[in-house]
């Protein structure tokens, strides 16, 4: 059940705190497409590397992480398994092509939430100029009586 508000039947004040509203609930939405960007990224990252990996072969030498700024000398003993982080603190062991797979999947599905969250910020984007331009309206409005009711109270006083 949708509530739908006419706001042009608001005060100017009610207005300004709406589109507070729904500013914060933009803001909320370019943090949560920022973050699934990120998260693309990083999916993206993993699968070049399954695929540098596998290319590169055996017996390559590396630098394995063990914190964000400490690294050990190892060597790749088998190019054609990996860990594959599938949430939670869970690896699983996959081979290359469904390492490939299953990094895909991550990134494909972030392309899909991408696509609906973008339409629903430029949704809320388009509001808030329908809002801006509702309360510009009103302001407008506000004026024209005050000056209507300055200029006919002035009228009234100087005929007494």
């Amino acid at each position: 059940m949708s509530n739908k508000i006419d706001l042009t039947k608001l005060e100017p004040q009610q207005i300004l705190q709406f589109k507070k509203e729904i500013n914060q609930e933009l803001e909320h939405l370019q943090t949560s497409l920022q973050a699934l960007q990120t998260a693309k990224s990083r999916y993206n990252e993993c699968l070049d590397n399954v695929k540098t990996i596998n290319e590169t072969g055996e017996e390559k030498d590396i630098f394995v992480p063990l914190t964000a700024s400490l690294y050990v000398p190892g060597k790749i003993k088998n190019s054609d398994q990996f860990l594959v982080d599938v949430g939670t603190g869970y690896f699983v062991e996959k081979s290359t092509k469904q390492s490939k797979e299953f990094f895909k999947g991550r990134i494909d599905k972030l392309i899909q939430d991408s696509e609906k969250l973008n339409k629903l910020v430029s949704e809320k984007y388009n509001l808030v100029q329908r809002v801006d331009m509702i309360l510009r309206e009103k302001i407008v409005q506000q004026q024209r009586e005050t000056a209507a009711a300055g200029a006919a109270g002035g009228a009234s006083g100087s005929s007494a």
